[in-house]
């Protein structure tokens, strides 16, 4: 019996669709690396405006390190109007590293399962489709062995996946490894690493789709750019 064919999340971001074969996998966990610059924060954000904005998929943006406000203040600065969609009820954006009001500087946020409550009645209010948690990187800090780290996020994205979103986790490479702790690639369905290197004075961006479970996919590197409406692969 053939089987039913993949129901396609489109990224909108201009020349990446086209690689993945028309999109990201519906009901499925994309994993974006790399180092500081790179850009993932950014991927993430198109990501999300997109969705609201181009296809009429509410989304929900939980940020950790960068403070709502900047990441406003970045989305505006590429073109996508935040504050419209956000009073219109078709993006999200919490800011769970905001410190607590205890005088010790706690935060909002333990681990995965904090997140996970959030979200359960979130996702029935925004009727979300797409959400986005920048970074893995940040929650990771939270627990004390890369084992309990591996084995929560294995149930974070079980719970994504039992809601029908299509997320991205942003996560950070090394010097020695693709990815912070060395385990969020194997976990996600897809995988897509951002670089940054110096070349004759200059930054040169590239990215590559090293991973997509169930489908086809180009596997070269492409270069990118960031312009004015945010991140463009060069054709």
């Amino acid at each position: 019996m053939p089987m039913a064919p993949l129901t396609r999340v489109r990224t909108g971001i201009p020349g990446l669709d086209n690689i993945m074969d028309g999109g990201l996998i519906e009901n499925t966990i994309t994993l974006v690396s790399g180092p500081a610059g790179s850009g993932k924060s950014l991927f993430a954000m198109q990501y999300l405006y997109n969705g609201a904005k181009g296809f009429n998929e509410p989304g929900i943006f939980i940020t950790l390190e960068e403070g709502s406000e900047s990441v406003k203040a970045t989305m505006n600065a590429h073109g996508m109007d935040v504050e419209q969609l956000i009073s219109t009820g078709k993006l999200f954006l919490i800011d769970l590293g905001e410190p607590e009001a205890d005088g010790r500087g706690s935060t909002k946020v333990n681990g995965f399962r904090s997140i996970t409550d959030l979200l359960q009645n979130l996702i029935k209010l925004s009727k979300a489709k797409r959400i986005v948690i920048d970074s893995v990187s940040a929650v990771g800090a939270f627990y004390v062995s890369r084992e309990e780290f591996r084995r929560s996020l294995i149930n974070f994205v079980r719970f994504l996946k039992s809601n029908k979103i299509t997320a991205v986790l942003i996560t950070e490479s090394t010097h020695d490894s693709t990815t912070r702790f060395e385990v969020e690639e194997y976990v996600a369905d897809s995988f897509i690493l951002l670089g940054l290197k110096e070349v004759e004075g200059k930054l040169s961006r590239s990215l590559v789709v090293r991973k997509m479970r169930h489908t086809w996919h180009d596997t070269s590197m492409h270069p990118f750019t960031i312009t004015t409406r945010g991140i463009e692969i060069i054709k």
